[in-house]
């Protein structure tokens, strides 16, 4: 079983503007690191658009044999 905390790596491309802007919300202690300001920005992302992503999903009836 697949928990939904399981932690998985992505490698992402940003363009120097976007480290540098990421620099700067680490350096004025908005955010701790890097990630924990990506973190962020993807929830406040999946709350816009209506997204819950560790919300669980109704599970199936069991079938009849």
């Amino acid at each position: 079983m697949v928990s939904d905390n399981e932690k998985k790596r992505f490698s992402v491309t940003l363009t120097t503007a976007y480290v540098r802007a990421l620099d700067q919300l680490v350096d004025v202690g908005i955010y701790l690191d890097h990630q924990d300001a990506i973190r962020d920005a993807l929830r406040q992302l999946f709350q816009y658009h209506g997204i819950e992503p560790f919300s669980k999903e109704p599970e199936a009836a069991p079938s009849e044999p």
